[in-house]
């Protein structure tokens, strides 16, 4: 005899469902003895083959059917994920299904149209309760496979504007693709995000099968910020877009309408710029003209300066000439009047006196020093007065004669 050991009926039950586990399968059959329960949180089924009538009795969470997105009846073909399993109590076997997917695209599409009409009654599809994108999204969550072409096209055409990507990798196809999207829709909706995108390639209604799941598209409809799909189809717009706040074909186009508003912004900015640039030319032609406006009215002032000059260089020697005719003829009458300088020579003294008292005083009056202690002054370049702007060259040395010294300055 072998040595084996001994356990227990619950020992050994235990040890058959942990091996049983490793059946896990995927079983195409018809659904039959539905029964299910509001008070319960699951409920039980049968499986049977259309060929033999085999039939396998099935036990699943509603958590699990509710995640499926499909609404059982008898009758109707299903797909089953699922495990054996021996349920202790009366060792009865069963099957544990983790996932329910419809058989046939019939079937598929009638099961899209009633939770479509269902969710539109509901208002979810109302265009009154679309979000705008923000003007400048920034920080953008993504979900959708990393694997693919997807990603791919997304990164290679979304424009260097800044963005800040938080990247979920999700199934989005396949019995298991609902619950990952709603996981990472529950891990983004946690983040500080401007516009939350999600996007797949194309496919069958089968493959779009999780995008038109009641749950997700309700958690997409909750979603706090606006949401942004890129889920082609060439026939049928998933649930998921349909509510989406704005939903475009491909992930090209979801990049462009990222970076339309930036884009924009781009070319508001180079306007700007050119405008600005315009204005500036169009000061500093303004600003020329005021200095070459300055100049004309600078050269007039000085032409008045120099008209005064002349007239006061005119009046001293007008001056000196009469002061020497004067001086000619006193000397005339002093020759002539030689034989009476005895007789009167305190007379003509006198005279003589008065006379050059007189005399300086209109050299006084004339003098130039009096007219540059008056505010004028005088321009010389070497020996020359300076009369005109074309008496001067660039470069010259002036020398402006004031009342309390010269200046010396620079033609420029």
């Amino acid at each position: 005899m072998h040595n084996t050991e001994i356990i227990s009926v619950s020992q050994y039950l235990d040890k058959i469902n942990t091996a049983l586990k490793s059946e896990r399968a995927r079983i195409l059959g018809e659904i039959c003895n539905l029964q299910m329960y509001e008070e319960r949180s699951y409920m039980y089924f049968s499986v049977k083959d259309s060929g033999d009538q085999s039939t396998v009795k099935c036990f699943m969470w509603k958590r699990d059917y509710r995640l499926s997105g499909i609404e059982l009846r008898d009758g109707l073909e299903v797909i089953v994920s699922a495990y054996p399993s021996v349920y202790k109590p009366n060792g009865s076997l069963s099957l544990q299904v983790e996932t329910v997917e419809l058989v046939g695209e019939g079937v598929l599409q009638l099961a899209y149209e009633k939770l479509k009409n269902k969710l539109d009654a509901e208002g979810l599809f109302a265009s009154a309760r679309k979000r705008e994108l923000p003007e400048y999204p920034h920080r953008i969550g993504i979900i959708t496979s990393k694997s693919g072409a997807v990603i791919n096209d997304f990164l290679s055409n979304v424009g260097k504007f800044g963005f800040e990507i938080l990247f979920v990798d999700s199934r989005v196809e396949g019995a298991d693709a609902t619950k990952d999207l709603l996981t990472a829709l529950s891990t983004l909706k946690k983040k500080n995000i401007d516009v939350l995108v999600m996007m797949r390639g194309g496919g069958s209604l089968e493959s779009f099968l999780a995008f038109n799941n009641e749950l997700l598209v309700r958690a997409v409809a909750e979603f706090p910020v606006p949401v942004l799909t890129g889920i082609g189809h060439d026939k049928d717009v998933s649930l998921v877009a349909l509510v989406s706040d704005h939903n475009v074909s491909t992930p090209t186009a979801v990049a462009n309408l990222l970076n339309s508003s930036w884009n924009g912004a781009l070319s508001s900015v180079g306007l700007f710029e050119h405008k600005m640039f315009s204005k500036f030319e169009s000061e500093l032609r303004d600003a020329f003209f005021q200095i070459e406006h300055s100049h004309v009215v600078i050269e007039r002032r000085f032409a008045g300066f120099f008209d005064m000059f002349r007239k006061a260089e005119q009046t001293l020697q007008g001056a000196l000439v009469r002061i020497e005719s004067y001086t000619a003829r006193l000397i005339d009458t002093v020759t002539r009047q030689g034989q009476e300088l005895e007789r009167g020579f305190g007379s003509i003294v006198r005279r003589v006196e008065e006379n050059i008292v007189h005399s300086g005083r209109i050299l006084e009056l004339s003098s130039p020093e009096r007219q540059l202690a008056r505010g004028y002054s005088i321009v010389k370049v070497g020996d020359r007065v300076v009369r005109s702007r074309n008496d001067v060259k660039k470069g010259e040395q002036l020398d402006i004669m004031v009342s309390d010294g010269i200046i010396e300055s620079k033609v420029v």
